[in-house]
This record gives structure tokens, sequence and C-alpha cells, in this order.
């Protein structure tokens, strides 16, 4: 996805390649990880640099690969995409979580972290308060769910996108998931 939206956008496809396939290095072992330090983007970008040095990459190189790698992540932000390449890796990040693909992985993160796949809440600010860390990170996985995570990070990723490529793209696949989850929570209830 982020080559491909590369390619719209005119970006180095070497940089957005290389950043796609290390961006999430350590992603698995900071969902598995409740201490609330971890930040994959920050420890995968430094695990890169050392790969991408060891495979004789030039310095430049190496430093725009790990900028796309700080800057992808949506929950902590702390660094902005300032490349084009940097706002190819964000985009395509954030689309793997939204439409058909983005439900389908919701699901396999929910039953990995042992959630229920829907669940109602009544007053998301108060679970907010009572989940959520001040970065937006998860404190406790097993009181999330599929549902929660789109009301609560991905319901308006559309408005988040850099490049008009994946703006496109997210508009489209966000109403999908806003029909989905919005019948899905009508089923449930058996409205439907």
């Amino acid at each position: 996805m982020a080559k491909e939206i590369g390619k719209r956008e005119g970006a180095n496809l070497e940089i957005v390649e290389l950043a796609a396939i290390l961006h999430d290095i350590f992603e698995n072992r900071e969902a598995h990880s409740n201490t609330g330090g971890f930040r994959h983007e920050i420890e995968g970008s430094k695990e890169a640099r050392k790969i991408l040095t060891k495979l004789g990459l030039a310095d430049k190189t190496i430093d725009a690969v790990c900028h796309c790698i700080e800057s992808h992540r949506k929950r902590s932000g702390r660094i902005e995409p300032q490349t084009i390449e940097a706002k190819c890796l964000f985009d395509a990040d954030k689309l793997d979580c939204i439409g058909a693909i983005g439900i389908i992985r919701s699901a396999f993160i929910s039953f990995d972290h042992q959630q229920e796949f829907y669940r109602e809440e009544k007053d998301l600010e108060a679970y907010k308060h009572r989940n959520l860390r001040q970065d937006g990170t998860i404190i406790d996985y097993a009181q999330h769910s599929s549902n929660l995570e789109y009301e609560l990070s991905l319901k308006d990723v559309a408005k988040r996108m850099y490049t008009e490529t994946a703006r496109k793209l997210a508009n489209e696949r966000s109403a999908f998931m806003n029909e989905f989850y919005s019948r899905l929570g009508k089923e449930l209830k058996m409205i439907l």
C-alpha cells in the first residue's frame, strides 16, 4: 500500500519500501506490554538504523527511512511526518486499519488480546478516562474491543491523511466501516 501511494505521489520508492518493511518491527512487543513505556516506532527506528547500516546504505537514506518509521504512529504521534515518503507510510499504515481489511485485522487483534469483538460502552468519555493513557495508548487491552477502537481512533482517520491518494481511499473505506459497525450493533441488539 505504501509503495502504491508513493508511486502516485512521486515519492522515493526505495525509502518508502524500506520503511514499509521495517516500520512495525517491534509492534507486537508493544502490543503485549502493559507498561506503557515501550514505543514501537522509536525502538523500531533504532533497530532499522542498525540493520540498514549493516547493509551499507547511505546515511541520507537511513535517516529518511528512520524518519518515516518514527513518524508513522497515530496514537502517540510525537513526530509529524515531514517528507512525502513519511506521509506515504503514515497514510498506508492508517489505511490498513480501516475498511474491510481493517475489520478483519481488528477481529484478529481482538481475539489475540482476548477481547470481545463488539462491546457496548454508553459513556465513551468515562471509558477513555478509565482505559486510555494521555497519549491515547490502551491501558488494559482486555477491556477494549474492535468497535471501541473504531469509535475512538479509526472513525475520523480519513481526516488525518496527508496525501490526496490516501484521502480518497480512506473516505470510501471509512464509509464501509461505519456501516458495518452500525449494522453490527443493531443486529446484536436485535433491532435488525
